[in-house]
């Protein structure tokens, strides 16, 4: 007769290992993740992964309805002038330098690009350099198409603010903004 002791503790160790120890799989990865550095070329690089339970056209949609912009980031900034030219959005934003006094000046080009993607750059401004790039990932999870979405942003202001500032400034306002656009665009498709 097999002794069978050895492989109860075996199909027990298994059981634990896979209730605490595996990896984390896509839908138990964290809704956001951020991370700010100095770009080698000046200013920062911010790169982040926003999971979302809507699928990719609903995210899209929500960054691309250029006029509420500024709801996308609690009121930070304001649409000077907004253009619709040949496959592309100029926008002139105002944007509030709190805790400094006055606002920035960002004008910038937007395209939606073929593959999905939303990019946009640095036209004029308060700014030396500026390039977005949203990027939306499919991903299913119990039978529900969801987004993974990607942004990689570019940003060096033309200002005297030291970079340690310009860091913390920039993460609460990227961490305010994923918060609202993940609101917005759950609610757009009426799901929480």
């Amino acid at each position: 007769m097999t002794n069978i002791a050895p492989l109860r503790i075996i199909l027990a160790a298994a059981c634990l290992v896979g209730a605490v120890g595996l990896p984390a799989q896509a839908a138990d990865a964290p809704a956001t993740e951020l991370e700010i550095r100095d770009d080698p070329a000046g200013g920062k690089k911010a790169v982040a992964t926003l999971r979302i339970a809507v699928p990719p056209d609903a995210v899209r949609a929500v960054l691309s309805d250029y006029e509420r912009w500024p709801d996308l980031f609690d009121g930070r900034f304001r649409i000077a002038r907004l253009e619709r030219l040949d496959g592309r959005v100029v926008t002139d934003l105002l944007i509030d330098r709190s805790p400094l006094p006055g606002e920035m000046r960002l004008v910038c080009e937007t395209r939606e690009l073929p593959n999905g993607e939303i990019v946009t750059s640095l036209i004029e401004g308060n700014f030396t350099r500026y390039l977005r790039r949203w990027r939306f990932v499919p991903e299913i999870h119990g039978g529900a198409v969801h987004t993974r979405a990607e942004m990689e942003l570019l940003v060096a202001m033309d200002s005297w603010v030291p970079d340690w500032l310009f860091a913390a400034m920039l993460r609460r306002d990227l961490e305010t903004h994923f918060k609202i656009l993940r609101e917005r665009t759950l609610a757009r498709v009426g799901t929480r």
